[in-house]
């Protein structure tokens, strides 16, 4: 997997993590559902931890290998080597 699809699917989940633990805490508040709520939420953070287990391990540079930071947007240098990512 390339560090494009790497960003991508970060990014995918964490925001539907957070939409899916928005939904759960809403269905238990509004609703009373609890066990349901809980459930989907406890999806949600499933997705968000995949995401970034996953870019922990994918999303670094083509050329070094050095992981890139997570937490910041799409480098268009690699930090270490200095090689042009597309």
């Amino acid at each position: 997997m390339n560090y494009k699809k790497s960003y991508c699917m970060l990014v995918t989940g964490i925001w539907s993590g957070v939409v899916m633990i928005f939904i759960g805490g809403c269905l238990e508040i509004r609703c009373g559902v609890a066990m349901i709520g809980n459930a989907i939420a406890v999806i949600g953070l499933m997705l968000m931890a995949g995401g970034i287990v996953q870019a922990l391990i994918f999303y670094k540079c083509p050329n070094c290998g050095k992981r890139f930071n997570i937490r910041g947007r799409q480098p268009k240098f690699c930090p270490e080597c200095g090689c042009e990512l597309e």
